[in-house]
């Protein structure tokens, strides 16, 4: 059952892409291969066997997961990306796996430290400054 609703809702995004596609070849290839893998997704539900929900908790970590990344996304312009970086990785990474506080605040503000060293120093992409200003 959803493999099939999985199906039908990604044949209807390629439906719908095709149609508000206006006659652009990639927007229209986008739909078609879209509404192809939906089609598919229908055909093979009727072969595979059911999957079970995930528990609770595994659902909750995923959940809390999403709002990890929106909050990350939220907060990125106000307080900057070395910031809200390190925070979402410190986070993240206990989301993951949790492990020693500690551990994760090192991985944390040595990745943030060594992404904004290659995004901002050597790729001179602009990031936002934030509160820090950089």
């Amino acid at each position: 059952m959803t493999t099939r609703l999985s199906g039908v809702v990604v044949a209807g995004l390629g439906v719908a892409a095709c149609i508000f596609a206006r006659g652009l070849p990639a927007q229209t290839g986008f739909g078609i291969v879209l509404a192809a893998c939906g089609l598919w997704l229908c055909a093979r539900a009727a072969v595979d066997a059911e999957v079970s929900w995930p528990s609770s908790r595994s659902f909750a970590r995923a959940a809390s997961g999403f709002v990890l990344l929106l909050l990350y996304m939220l907060t990125l312009q106000p307080l900057g990306y070395l910031i809200s970086t390190a925070v979402f990785l410190v986070v993240g990474t206990q989301l993951l796996e949790p492990v020693r506080p500690t551990r994760a605040l090192v991985f944390g503000l040595a990745s943030a430290a060594f992404l904004f060293l290659i995004f901002r120093v050597w790729l001179r992409v602009p990031l936002p400054g934030g509160v820090v200003g950089w």
